[in-house]
């Protein structure tokens, strides 16, 4: 017994010191390299800014152009109400456009956004540095590296400003041009809005997103019981509430100091309206009536929200990849399907590779070939062999939840071949027009999918071939 607890021991002993170690070792690493983390925000902040500033420019223009086929509506029925609001003015969007390319000017007060990236490598950066833990940076450097997160929350100001700007821009319109004969053009100006303050929200996603070495060092950081208690006292989040881990320093009666109960409302509103009878029965009809109006509005925006339609123009439901760039609306897939062997065919195995793009959430059109490899007539007779070839076009349109309908056609060379000479003979290539069901499930980080679908023209085939497909595939980012 002694000597199984002295092993323990010593075995304890070796794992908290290797995890130590590991941790420091990490850390090390981490914070070894600051000149690399610099560049790295810089290469960030240079890639948002020249995406916002191009996107901006467009977007404006849209919206310029807008408003001046309002003002031609408007005609000379009202100038004055024209020229009062600037409408098709160039100076105008000249000076919007000024702020989109100078992120320190300020127009709107109070339009500052927190951002938790920022917050917790400011303080992270501090903490390490009190702790003397940024080993050769100097003084310079590390006020270079923090001015480097200011940087990119003066990016996310400036995209929440040119978003209030739109905003309070298209609420100038309705309320001016309310009644007027220009419905058709001003909807067009506010989809137009719609869709850039859509792309400003993903250019702000992508400042909110931390680089692989901060999410390291983060990871590292949140496990040292100290960083954790200098988080929650210096942290910007920190100052504007009251952490958890602050609370062992305050009395707990000072925290509720000052809040109304629920006795001073009563006694408030008694003083102020009597406490007779027909007094609380209009207070509570009052309120039975502001929670049937609040339930009325939760519905109407609920029903918004589960359609994917704008809150600023109900009965419009944007395209989510309209902002997006082309890459990022590229599917690739693979997919493949198998048949036994047959009197005119070995065992063979089709291999599909296909490229889709998102027209919409819910329609993906493409192009695919596919390669079919014959495997011999049973197990005991493999032969690996080249049964032809094939090249396809497909679109995907959402059906309903998991389930979308899948068509396309297909062109295929059914023929055993040795050399890709047979690209050349195309009038020898049969032809598939495939209408099916597919079901989309997530597997991992890619997206699973089966396809059940009919071909039109397999009476067509020589020799015939199935007239069902099944095809199991799967679908990366």
């Amino acid at each position: 017994m002694r000597y199984r607890l002295i092993i323990f021991s010593v075995c304890y002993c070796l794992f908290v010191f290797v995890t130590q170690a590991q941790e420091t070792t990490r850390l090390d690493r981490l914070i070894a390299f600051p000149d690399k983390l610099n560049r790295s925000l810089q290469e960030q902040q240079q890639k948002v800014q020249v995406g916002l500033d191009r996107q901006t420019e467009r977007y404006f223009q849209k919206l310029l152009r807008q408003e001046k086929r309002i003002k031609r509506k408007l005609g000379k029925s009202d100038s004055s109400l024209a020229a009062s609001i600037n409408l098709g003015s160039d100076s105008l969007y000249q000076s919007y456009l000024q702020l989109a390319r100078d992120p320190g000017q300020t127009i709107i007060s109070g339009s500052n956004v927190y951002s938790g990236r920022m917050d917790s490598m400011a303080t992270a950066l501090k903490f390490m540095q009190q702790q003397q833990l940024l080993k050769g940076l100097n003084a310079d450097q590390y006020k270079q590296l923090v001015g480097q997160y200011g940087k990119l929350n003066g990016q996310l100001t400036q995209t929440e400003q040119l978003r209030q700007l739109v905003q309070q821009r298209k609420a100038l319109l309705k309320e001016k041009l309310q009644g007027l004969p220009v419905g058709r053009a001003f909807t067009r100006y506010k989809k137009q809005a719609i869709y850039y303050q859509q792309q400003l929200n993903e250019y702000k996603a992508a400042l909110e997103n931390p680089a692989i070495m901060e999410r390291k060092a983060l990871e590292v950081l949140s496990k040292v019981p100290a960083f954790r208690k200098y988080f929650d006292r210096f942290s910007q989040l920190g100052s504007m509430f009251r952490l958890p881990g602050q609370l062992d320093d305050q009395d707990p009666a000072t925290l509720i100091a000052g809040l109304q109960t629920r006795q001073s409302v009563l006694a408030d509103l008694t003083n102020r309206l009597g406490g007779s009878v027909n007094t609380q029965q209009a207070v509570a009809s009052g309120l039975q009536q502001g929670q049937s109006q609040l339930s009325s509005l939760k519905e109407q925006l609920n029903r918004v929200l589960q359609n994917g339609e704008s809150t600023d123009l109900p009965g419009f439901t944007p395209n989510q990849q309209k902002t997006k760039k082309f890459i990022q609306r590229i599917e690739v897939g693979t997919n493949h399907q198998s048949t036994r062997a047959n009197g005119y065919f070995p065992t063979t195995s089709d291999l599909g590779l296909s490229l889709g793009y998102k027209l919409n959430n819910k329609s993906v059109i493409g192009v695919g070939a596919s390669y079919k490899v014959g495997w011999g007539e049973s197990i005991r007779k493999v032969r690996i062999t080249h049964e032809g070839m094939g090249i396809r076009t497909f679109i995907d349109m959402k059906l309903k939840g998991s389930f979308w309908v899948s068509g396309g056609g297909e062109w295929n060379y059914r023929t055993r071949f040795e050399s890709l000479t047979i690209l050349k003979t195309f009038n020898q290539w049969q032809q598939s027009a495939l209408l099916g069901v597919q079901k989309r499930y997530r597997v991992s980080k890619a997206r699973g999918t089966a396809s059940l679908l009919y071909d039109f023209l397999w009476q067509q085939q020589i020799p015939r071939t199935q007239p069902l497909l099944f095809r199991i595939g799967y679908q990366f980012k």
